[in-house]
């Protein structure tokens, strides 16, 4: 008799590096593969780019696992590579987070990786900004929102849900033995509180939701009996509204340090600017993440970097130089990534305000953190944090959840996934790493 089995790998207890496996007879559909462990992660160590899936894999970034990697690295891990396994393997990927998808160019090129087509289209963009781990993965496929694929006896819904990138989506796996939600990452306080609403109700009744709890992870939190805050906190609505009176009480420039995959936030503020009297200047990378969602944007990009550029420059962006900016600075606001933080010794004579707007580094577990703010203190600069997060607030997670009443609940990608719960679902699993459960009739147990 056939079953649904369902893996538990990775990314459990951590926020971060979500791998979880749900396998058939014919089919192995996986989800996600960003890095788990990340931390461990050092830049300045150089490796051979055929070689990191294997040292990642060493060292638990990546998940070992059949069918998933090429011949060499299976091989020297003692697994089945793709080529050799009999099973129909394929990914799905709910959004653009590293954390989700920065193992993409690590797996065999051949391997099948669905995502959202929104999704899609920024991950061809991060690979032309150069952005793309080790290399970009060939075999990726876009499907629309609300539309559903199948592989072997393994069916998959894609369904939009509200993040701080763009594409996000969560899924609805079906097998012949149930249903399975997962959420991926998601958000209530952004400009489409609607969206995730409406993935609740498509979502209501599964067998079994797999939610991610980040914001569970910091502090004891009573979920049950959390009550609706009476505000959203720094939603996106209130940090568009923080930037216009920024850009009408400072005198002088205005730099901010922005995540630049959030591309919905940007393009909203290029009109904002535009209608206080300013003109957002982007990086080129930001400009061609702009440009691939919004191509009716007057896009004006900061030149003092284009040669770093991997990708061709559109001969419609307005080029904006330093002189530029130093002749006007009231102008303009220069939207400017970390690395280029040097750029401001230039600058600081005109400039009145530097804005942390969720870009990085994102916090002081970053040694960049402390970095960040002692130049700031060293030019003297005057330094501001306004950003949103893309994680519900606890009280939220545990609405999505009451809202789609699941028979079981797995909460995962949390350092405390054992504070996620609600009394509106039928039982609750808190997998270990490696646990494998099957499923029949919707119900799990423990192989």
């Amino acid at each position: 008799m056939s079953m649904t089995k369902l893996g538990f790998y990775n990314g459990l207890k951590e926020i971060g590096g979500t791998f979880v496996v749900v396998e058939t007879d014919t089919a192995r559909c996986m989800f996600d593969f960003g890095f788990a462990n990340a931390d461990i992660i050092d830049n300045k160590v150089s490796c051979a780019p055929g070689d990191m899936a294997y040292y990642y894999v060493n060292l638990g970034i990546l998940t070992p696992m059949d069918g998933i990697y090429d011949d060499n690295t299976a091989h020297k891990l003692g697994l089945k590579s793709f080529s050799e396994d009999t099973k129909k393997n394929f990914f799905i990927i709910s959004h653009m987070h590293i954390d989700h998808m920065g193992g993409l160019g690590m797996l065999d090129p051949d391997v099948p990786v669905y995502m959202s087509m929104d999704s899609l289209k920024l991950y061809r963009a991060i690979a032309r900004c150069g952005e793309a781990e080790v290399r970009e993965h060939a075999n990726c496929i876009g499907v629309d929102y609300e539309d559903s694929f199948t592989v072997g006896d393994i069916t998959v819904k894609v369904v939009q849900i509200d993040h701080d990138v763009a594409g996000a989506c969560g899924f609805i796996i079906t097998t012949a033995d149930g249903s399975i939600c997962y959420t991926g990452d998601y958000r209530f306080h952004g400009f489409h509180r609607d969206i995730t609403e409406k993935f609740a109700r498509t979502c209501h009744g599964v067998d079994v939701m797999i939610t991610e709890g980040v914001t569970a992870s910091f502090e004891d939190i009573d979920m049950l009996s959390l009550e609706e805050p009476e505000d959203m906190g720094n939603s996106e609505e209130v940090v568009e509204e923080y930037m216009k009176d920024k850009i009408r009480s400072e005198s002088g420039l205005i730099v901010i340090n922005n995540y630049n995959r959030n591309v919905e936030r940007i393009h909203r503020l290029i009109s904002v600017c535009e209608n206080e009297g300013r003109t957002l200047v982007l990086e080129p990378i930001q400009a061609e993440y702009i440009k691939a969602f919004y191509p009716e944007d007057k896009i004006s990009v900061y030149i003092q970097n284009i040669d770093e550029c991997s990708f061709a420059i559109s001969p419609d962006w307005k080029m904006v130089t330093r002189k530029d900016i130093l002749d006007n600075p009231s102008g303009y606001v220069l939207q400017q990534d970390y690395k280029h933080i040097y750029e401001l010794i230039d600058l600081k004579d005109v400039l009145s305000l530097y804005v942390h707007m969720d870009g990085g580094p994102l916090g002081d577990y970053d040694p960049s953190y402390k970095k960040l703010h002692d130049f700031m203190e060293q030019l003297n600069i005057n330094y501001e944090h306004k950003g949103t997060g893309g994680h519900s607030r606890p009280y939220y997670l545990r609405y999505m959840i009451d809202n789609i009443a699941p028979g079981t609940l797995i909460p995962l990608h949390s350092f405390r996934p054992e504070q996620v719960m609600s009394d509106k679902a039928g039982c609750r699993i808190l997998p270990e790493y490696g646990d494998i459960y099957t499923m029949q009739e919707g119900k799990l147990s423990k192989r």
